[in-house]
């Protein structure tokens, strides 16, 4: 059986007998997550939130007591029976053309709860310009002029990567803002 099989299994198994599933990737892959949440929401489940433990991710999901969630879930529950998962092409996880842009919602909003996760920004300024205070410290012996290129380079490199965390955090807001998600 193949990973992704063993996965969907994994799924329908936990949407069979719990109220509340629980997604685990070791891998912390955004996309492989938002399909196995498509799928639950399918089989009558909602999003709840997104914790990462290291360098895991965990979703978790609720049981919809909704209406429309217990038709959507009897729907699912007659096309189970060709052996496909809802939405996704067979033995696979990518998500069918037509409910792609519901995936990519998806996997937006878990991207979203994972970045808000991650460590605040001060901390990893706190962090960067401690590296760079520390490379300045140990290139001295090869002179002053190398210590503060490097140490400026450093800085200079860890200030784009922040900034580009904050505006990527911006660009998936706003994109659940439009959706009517957050």
């Amino acid at each position: 059986m193949k990973r992704n099989e063993r996965l969907i299994t994994g799924l329908l198994r936990q949407v069979a007998t719990r109220d509340v599933v629980v997604l685990d990737d070791l891998g912390g892959s955004h996309r492989r997550l938002a399909a196995l949440t498509y799928i639950a929401v399918q089989y009558g489940f909602r999003y709840e939130e997104t914790n990462r433990n290291g360098p895991a991710l965990q979703v978790r999901l609720v049981r919809d007591l909704r209406p429309e969630a217990r038709e959507r879930s009897t729907a699912a529950l007659s096309r189970l029976a060709d052996g496909r998962a809802p939405g996704m092409r067979p033995g696979t996880l990518k998500p069918l053309p037509d409910v792609a842009p519901a995936v990519g919602l998806l996997k937006a909003r878990i991207e979203f709860d994972s970045l808000a996760d991650d460590l605040d920004l001060r901390r990893k300024a706190v962090f960067m310009i401690a590296s760079a205070t520390l490379m300045a410290l140990l290139l001295i012996p090869a002179g002053w002029r190398a210590s503060l290129a490097a140490s400026a380079t450093m800085a200079l490199v860890f200030t784009v990567f922040l900034r580009l965390e904050v505006v990527r955090k911006d660009r998936l807001a706003r994109r659940l803002r439009a959706a009517g998600m957050i």
